[in-house]
């Protein structure tokens, strides 16, 4: 039995990880509630676990994602850099938390998000050559990013804004082991417009700097079950990433943001109800 549930453990691995790289997010944003829901584990051991096995799969999937060439690097080397204090204080603070409020706000947080990707469910695949207003110029900047396959990005959006918010996402990341990509991704491209590919591409990017670090203090922190979770869900997670990261190129925006809808809303309202009723 317990090689039965290891095999399975490895298949979720497989899952959230070729699925989590495809909106930028690493996995850990499925992998994490579904621990939650299937183990008796404490949450901060949870967060800790899939925050490792999420960074540690997000560094070859920005690798191959940046030998693709549809990384924006410079974008993601500020979203690492603005996120690492955060990914240190969330796996300070989640040990504090009881488990049904973890729950509870982690359910919530994967609710509100469902219903903000509802209420805006188209995404731009690219952006036009126009240049739209800005409430603050001085840092807007230009990108313009040729992938390997031929494709051609151009967008701008205000580099300032775009890494600031990295900080609570970094918080987040560390404290619910979810990587923080989850959010991310809609928020490039819904506020700042980028196309759908370079987001995700560059939030596993960002990822793999800042999830590393927050893995680092989790480890130090005694949070992270190395066995049997970390060997069979991380090795899932790695191979279902390569997966994930080949075929992005190949799913249209819209039908990447329509299955984050599903997926989210879905694990969303059964942490919920594990929390309040659980």
């Amino acid at each position: 039995m317990e090689y039965l549930n290891w095999m399975l453990m490895a298949l979720i691995g497989v899952g959230s990880g070729a699925y989590g790289v495809l909106v930028g997010a690493g996995g850990g944003f499925i992998l994490s509630p579904v621990l939650l829901m299937m183990s008796d584990s404490e949450p901060e051991t949870i967060a800790g676990t899939v925050l490792a096995t999420t960074a540690l799969n997000s560094i070859p999937v920005a690798l191959a994602y940046r030998r693709m060439g549809v990384v924006d690097q410079r974008s993601g080397l500020l979203f690492a850099a603005a996120a690492a204090p955060g990914a240190v204080i969330g796996a300070l603070g989640v040990g504090a938390v009881a488990p049904e409020l973890f729950r509870t706000a982690f359910g919530t947080l994967l609710v509100l998000l469902a219903l903000q990707l509802a209420l805006r469910p188209t995404v731009p695949e690219a952006v036009s050559s126009g240049s739209p207003r800005h409430l603050i110029a001085a840092t807007v900047r230009k990108r313009r990013i040729q992938s390997r396959d031929g494709r051609e990005y151009a967008y701008e959006f205000n580099e300032a804004l775009a890494a600031s918010f990295n900080v609570a996402l970094g918080f987040i990341s560390s404290f619910f082991g979810v990587g923080g990509g989850f959010l991310r991704t809609p928020i490039l491209v819904m506020a700042f417009g980028f196309p759908v590919r370079i987001a995700a591409a560059t939030s596993v990017f960002a990822l793999a700097g800042y999830g590393s670090i927050g893995a680092i203090t989790h480890g130090a922190l005694g949070h992270i079950e190395w066995f049997p979770t970390l060997l069979f869900a991380g090795a899932g997670l790695v191979a279902g990433g390569q997966i994930g990261a080949r075929i992005s190129g190949r799913i249209g925006g819209i039908w990447v943001m329509r299955m984050l809808l599903a997926i989210v809303l879905i694990l969303g309202v059964r942490l919920i109800w594990q929390g309040v009723w659980g």
